[in-house]
């Protein structure tokens, strides 16, 4: 089980990656981005901004994970780099990833 902040790391390793892979102009995440993650955090995700987001990434990933050979394993090491050891295990135990 992730915590609040295991999945606030997620979230922003994934806009990490979609910033530096694939270009995502910065300001799709930018600042107003980031407060609104650390505002669901102070409040315990409340509205489940963190807990949706969190899911909606383990969707892309699966996704990538069955769909892009080429891909997934570049992901799959920027997230392994950017993760603490038991998120980033938790994360690929999620999306149960082909091979």
């Amino acid at each position: 089980m992730l915590s609040l902040l295991d999945k606030r790391a997620v979230i922003l390793a994934w806009q990490s990656y979609q910033l530096e892979m694939h270009g995502v102009p910065p300001d799709v995440f930018g600042d107003a981005f980031d407060e609104y993650l650390d505002t669901a955090l102070s409040t315990g995700d409340r509205l489940g901004v963190l807990t949706y987001g969190v899911h909606d990434v383990i969707m892309d990933l699966r996704e990538i994970a069955e769909d892009d050979e080429d891909e997934w394993p570049i992901l799959r090491d920027c997230l392994a780099a950017a993760l603490p050891e038991h998120v980033f295990l938790t994360v690929m135990g999620s999306i149960d990833p082909p091979g």
